[in-house]
């Protein structure tokens, strides 16, 4: 019996502790920074350079491509009493917009994570 209570004293006690990471969405941060031209870089170069992008939306004529990548990053102690958790999001992003043609008109990228 006296090492039942041994037992349940020391479950009851014992914390846990956890580190963790996760990323969703489409990495397109390489080495290299990104380069594309306005009036000269097309759909298809953006598709080749980055793959599919996270949304494609419509708007008319013209088409937006929008890449979106989140990081997380985090740690956690979780007692029987007590419980902390702390995350650090980080969150990437990238906006072309074309014409009709298929033509990049403009684009912008979020800066990256220091």
């Amino acid at each position: 019996m006296r090492w039942c209570l041994i037992l349940v004293a020391t479950v009851v006690t014992l914390p846990a502790c956890v580190s963790y990471e996760r990323g969703a969405g489409i990495t397109w941060r390489g080495d290299a920074p990104l380069a594309f031209e306005v009036g000269k870089t097309t759909e298809d170069d953006v598709l080749t350079a980055l793959g599919p992008p996270s949304q494609l939306i419509a708007l008319g004529e013209r088409t937006v491509f929008y890449y979106l990548r989140e990081e997380t990053k985090g740690s956690a102690a979780v007692l029987i009493v007590f419980n902390r958790v702390h995350e650090d999001i980080d969150y990437d992003r990238s906006v072309f917009f074309f014409d009709a043609d298929g033509v990049l008109t403009a684009w912008s990228a979020s800066e990256p994570a220091p």
